[in-house]
């Protein structure tokens, strides 16, 4: 599976990162069934508390460019090593309904990694298997209408968690990419 995930993202056109405010990691552990990290923001953060989200956030000055912002974003989040990350590929830009532009990047991490919430910032660190997303049965969809636009809404039900919005869209913009996963969300 992470071969193909390779292979399939280093021939897709990648887009320049340009002026993002912000960078999420899209951790996939390497394992012959590999998994995904994500965490659960803190109940008392002032923007998306309680939510689930890949580790990442906004750029700060000294980040040299967009992949240090998501590996200096995980190292404070999780814990997680920025040397033991492999970056695969940059994914697809995404702008939030609040205006921030996030750009995703994949990397593999190893499969016996130890990671650990920070408090500050998160509930909970967890994992689910990347075929868990691959089966359509798992993603539902709703089809609203927001000031007069009609957009759709993608989540997963994870045990007691929603996998939604902004990590959602990104989880489906990968799984179309590497695995030719078919769905197109309006946006």
């Amino acid at each position: 599976m992470l071969s193909r995930i390779r292979e399939r993202l280093l021939c897709a056109p990648q887009e320049a990162p340009g002026d993002a405010d912000a960078a999420v990691l899209i951790a996939i552990t390497a394992e012959r069934e590999p998994q995904v990290i994500l965490t659960v923001r803190a109940s008392h953060m002032r923007s998306h508390p309680g939510e689930v989200a890949f580790p990442g956030g906004r750029r700060d000055a000294a980040d040299r460019g967009l992949i240090d912002t998501a590996l200096r974003e995980s190292h404070e989040e999780i814990g997680l090593d920025p040397r033991c990350v492999e970056i695969l590929a940059a994914g697809r830009q995404r702008t939030s309904r609040f205006g921030v532009r996030v750009y995703p990047f994949v990397g593999v991490v190893p499969a016996d990694v130890r990671l650990s919430a920070n408090p500050a910032e998160l509930e909970e660190v967890f994992r689910v298997p990347l075929a868990y997303f691959l089966r359509r049965e798992n993603l539902r969809v709703q089809r609203i209408v927001d000031a007069g636009r009609e957009l759709d809404v993608a989540w997963y039900p994870w045990r007691e968690r929603q996998v939604w919005g902004m990590t959602a869209v990104m989880l489906i913009d990968l799984l179309n990419t590497a695995f030719d996963f078919g769905v197109e969300l309006r946006r």
